[in-house]
């Protein structure tokens, strides 16, 4: 099992996130758990706002079909299937998309896992996880999921794909990238800001287990070759300052008045 502990450690002294990131697991079975559940919070919830719950309260959430209370979430995770209105469009999910047409073609891209492929989603801190987890889930201000960029495209050199709806986060930052084993950099949608208090300077990157390794030693490499979080602004230079300033100064130096 990987040293969750550790792992956290690194990514908090690296990107000096201002909340927790988040281990997260797709169970198929709730024995796989031999218990666990029962000390996780379970209640009506979207998926975004459960992890929220794990990133900024500690708390470890978990939620299964009957506590889905977003649609896009419930498909995107196969805890409900995706039914022939919501695949043509006809009901208005997400409402403000245009057309019929456009929410067709949305809701058949979504990632989704097969129906009943899983029963719960279980998230929680990722120091204080007691599960393996399949993926983490990091947010953080543009410049800090700049630095696991950098970080994922060090071994790799291949670039880190984003996709984003503007809604059903969730199907970017768990489904597909479970189903890539690839990392995600995801511009966070309406839901996730407005019912899991994600800022507006706020963006969501999550690494797949199998990656997560290489992510860490690509910010410690990357940091050792001076990419680093805060970023060093450049400051060998000598700014020109307003005439004025530029008049008063000579002035100043003057040696007669």
């Amino acid at each position: 099992m990987t040293d969750l502990k550790k792992a956290d450690e690194k990514l908090m002294h690296y990107l000096r996130l201002q909340t927790f990131p988040v281990a997260v697991k797709m169970v198929s079975s709730t024995k796989e758990l031999e218990g666990q559940t029962r000390k996780a919070k379970r209640m009506p919830l979207p998926v975004c706002q459960g992890v929220s719950l794990s990133r900024r309260y500690g708390w470890k959430v978990a939620l299964g079909k009957e506590e889905m209370t977003c649609p896009l979430g419930a498909v995107t995770l196969g805890f409900v299937p995706p039914k022939k209105k919501f695949l043509d469009g006809t009901i208005e999910v997400p409402y403000w998309v245009r057309s019929q047409e456009a929410r067709a073609k949305l809701a058949q891209n979504l990632p989704k896992f097969q129906t009943g492929q899983y029963e719960l989603i279980l998230s929680a801190p990722l120091a204080g996880a007691d599960f393996e987890p399949d993926l983490v889930v990091i947010y953080g201000n543009p410049a800090q999921m700049m630095r696991l960029v950098q970080s994922s495209v060090y071994l790799s050199g291949v670039p880190v794909v984003s996709s984003s709806y503007g809604a059903g986060g969730c199907g970017s930052y768990i489904t597909k990238a479970l189903l890539t084993g690839e990392c995600q950099f995801i511009l966070s949608g309406a839901g996730d800001r407005i019912y899991a208090s994600t800022q507006d300077d706020e963006v969501c990157f999550s690494i797949p287990m199998g990656r997560l390794e290489a992510v860490l030693a690509g910010l410690e490499e990357t940091q050792k070759a001076g990419m680093k979080f805060p970023i060093t602004s450049y400051l060998l230079y000598q700014p020109e300052l307003p005439g004025t300033y530029q008049e008063l100064l000579g002035y100043l130096k003057a040696e007669e008045d």
